[in-house]
């Protein structure tokens, strides 16, 4: 009784997606949504759903169409307490989606990279990240509010990592490092669901050391957070403007 009553309390949190959320979080770059098709501005079409098996977690994680990846509402502006079971809000991900933005392989990923400067307490790295959208800019605009933080929370920005192009561990989904439009920070740090559990299913605890003062940093800016997950992975920083679309965000229940 005990695991059903986790899994209808994850479950409750589940809400009736809109494709509005695509055209208002990346503007221009998807001119047209509505509950069959998304439209990129370069001309590709993408199903809104697709017809493979979502019953299980395991089916939902692996595959996800573009109504399912925003089928959690995220959480944004704060944590008063843990994650519920198996809440992932931008954790399940539509993997075309976002070769059709970014790019569809590494050589065409790469051909989009640039590199911005992030600031460190002692000067500051080169980063690449993706400049399709403005990502570039953005994760710019969030490395000088961090700098302005007091020294004891900008600790937490260092280290920084961003684009790598490989699989998620344990699995062949591409991490959004691979696009070049996610940061990891303070790696030694900072903690990772991994660490305590490997199975999806597993009921594990939630800890969490990143300064709510950089998570909300980013929330601004179109980045969410992995500390919001139940799957938590609070070093890690993604561009997800759908998931902080109002569009999105009115939804939250």
């Amino acid at each position: 009784m005990k695991v059903v009553g986790l899994l209808l309390g994850a479950f409750a949190l589940w809400l009736h997606a809109t494709p509005q959320c695509y055209t208002q979080g990346y503007g221009d770059l998807i001119p047209s949504a509505d509950e069959t098709t998304i439209v990129l501005q370069n001309g590709t079409s993408l199903p809104y759903k697709t017809t493979l098996p979502k019953t299980t977690w395991d089916e939902k994680i692996n595959n996800t169409d573009l109504e399912m990846q925003l089928s959690q509402a995220y959480d944004a502006g704060g944590i008063d307490t843990p994650p519920s079971y198996l809440f992932d809000p931008g954790r399940l991900r539509y993997q075309p989606f976002f070769q059709a933005l970014y790019g569809k392989d590494q050589k065409a990923i790469e051909k989009n990279l640039v590199t911005i400067q992030w600031p460190t307490l002692k000067g500051s790295i080169k980063l690449p990240v993706n400049k399709v959208g403005g990502v570039d800019k953005k994760l710019y605009a969030i490395g000088q509010e961090i700098a302005k933080l007091p020294k004891n929370e900008r600790i937490w920005a260092q280290g920084a990592t961003t684009y790598c192009y490989r699989v998620i561990k344990d699995t062949d989904r591409l991490s959004m490092h691979s696009f070049g439009i996610a940061i990891d920070l303070a790696p030694t740090k900072t903690q990772y669901w991994k660490d305590e559990a490997p199975s999806e299913t597993a009921h594990i605890g939630y800890r969490n050391t990143m300064p709510m003062s950089i998570v909300r940093i980013f929330e601004k800016h179109g980045f969410i957070w992995g500390g919001r997950w139940y799957h938590y992975d609070t070093m890690h920083f993604e561009y997800r403007p759908e998931l902080l679309a109002p569009a999105c965000l009115s939804q939250k229940k």
